[in-house]
């Protein structure tokens, strides 16, 4: 879980338990201090709904379309299957976070394994592209 979407967790729970504090505050004390709700309980609320819809927004953009992944199995034919997220960036229209982002969405689903360069580059290895000579050289089952 990332970051900003723990802190848009945190917010809303924050939010809503200062929320239910002051309105049974309100309904049992007579009590009526608005900045207080105002301040703990309806801008926290406010701030942690607003980052969660942008984070949701952020996460459905970065799902990777048949489209960016037909184009990176073509690349990575071109580049006897082994790409790196600057080989993609620079070969597509993605940028180095998005070429990352769905070289490892591949990963997640098993379509490419990861290896680790000398340099600690990540190295994503396309299995599924192979050449016409492995493919001539395949066994009978």
């Amino acid at each position: 879980m990332s970051s900003r979407r723990k802190i848009s967790w945190i917010l809303t729970w924050f939010g809503l338990f200062c929320g239910i504090l002051y309105v049974n505050l309100a309904v049992r004390g007579g009590t009526k201090d608005w900045f207080g709700f105002l301040v703990f309980a309806v801008l926290p609320l406010g701030i942690g709904l607003i980052l969660r819809t942008k984070t949701k927004k952020a996460r459905a953009w970065m799902e990777i379309t048949p489209e960016m992944e037909k184009s990176i199995l073509h690349l990575a034919a071109e580049q006897e299957n082994l790409l790196t997220a600057a080989d993609v960036a620079l070969n597509t229209t993605l940028s180095m976070e998005q070429a990352g982002e769905a070289l490892e969405a591949m990963r997640r689903k098993g379509q490419v394994h990861l290896r680790v360069a000398d340099n600690g580059a990540l190295v994503y290895e396309f299995q599924a592209v192979l050449s016409m000579e492995a493919k001539l050289n395949a066994e009978r089952v």
